[in-house]
């Protein structure tokens, strides 16, 4: 859209006060030349981010699992003053699935930027 265009077209949006002091907070923020400036841009090239919580849920249950180990091996290690390599490669292996979630995050992430 060329910004020599004029604008005629008029779109009636309705809102509560508290939603239109919460838009033009945003459009302040977003140093907006106005609020409606700030709606138009937002309606033409805003996104609407919608995410599947299931990679985060797996980051907490692994986190859990590491917790479980970890608190087994300091039991284990004050009762017997033994380390064993089966624990250490439990959380290598855990935390190498934690590490490939939070890449796939943060590419989603950065996917929204462009």
């Amino acid at each position: 859209m060329q910004n020599e265009e004029k604008r005629n077209v008029y779109i009636t949006l309705r809102v509560t006060q508290d939603e239109k002091e919460f838009i033009k907070q945003k459009a302040k923020i977003a140093e907006s030349r106005s609020t409606g400036a700030y709606i138009r841009k937002m309606a033409i090239a805003g996104v609407i981010v919608k995410y599947d919580n299931q990679k985060i849920n797996e980051i907490q249950k692994s986190l859990g699992g590491i917790q479980r180990n970890i608190n087994q091996m300091a039991i284990r290690v004050n009762s017997t003053s033994r380390m064993y390599d089966e624990d250490f490669e439990y959380i290598r292996e855990v935390m190498s699935d934690i590490w490939q979630s939070l890449k796939y995050i943060q590419s989603v992430l950065l996917s929204l930027k462009q």
